[in-house]
């Protein structure tokens, strides 16, 4: 899938149209959005799932957001202090939910000494296991404030980058 038009990222879907997937989905559609990046990951940890039941949210968000013709990539909130963790959940969470794309999202954690070979260990564990996905990164959006981030070392393995950029109080 080739990442084009316009989209939004959901954190926590039980927050977003009270976690109703058919509202989400109908929100998308009325806002004509080609693609919805949901969290599925956090850390070496799946997201999107109920703390006290396990009861899995996002399935049932994939199948409504695509029954509207809307692609569906997930994005991920990576630290780099289990690179290899990481990315094993990321490869298993696309894998079990066939999801369109993969979105990085690495921020200050990733600033610290060492990181560079941090994000290589990451990048090529993941590249292994998910060759053919389309992969973003999304991180800060002045890469120049952040000179220690170890861009190259994220971006040589990406198909995208996606900066960050906030709608609500940008200046």
């Amino acid at each position: 899938m080739t990442l084009t038009g316009k989209g939004m990222m959901i954190w926590k879907i039980p927050n977003c149209e009270s976690g109703s997937p058919s509202a989400i989905a109908s929100l998308a559609a009325k806002a004509n959005f080609s693609h919805v990046l949901i969290k599925i990951a956090d850390a070496a940890v799946a997201y999107n799932k109920d703390k006290t039941t396990g009861a899995d949210y996002i399935p049932n968000v994939v199948s409504a957001l695509r029954e509207k013709g809307i692609g569906v990539w997930g994005w991920h909130y990576v630290y780099g202090y289990d690179p290899n963790g990481e990315a094993a959940i990321a490869i298993s969470q696309m894998k079990k939910y066939a999801l369109d794309g993969y979105v990085i999202d690495a921020e200050v954690e990733y600033k610290l000494s060492g990181r560079a070979a941090v994000a290589d260990t990451f990048m090529t564990a993941l590249r292994k296991g998910l060759p053919s996905t389309p992969v973003a990164l999304c991180s800060f959006r002045w890469p120049t404030y952040h000179p220690t981030f170890p861009w190259k070392n994220f971006l040589n393995k990406c198909d995208y980058n996606m900066p960050q950029v906030y709608w609500m109080q940008a200046t």
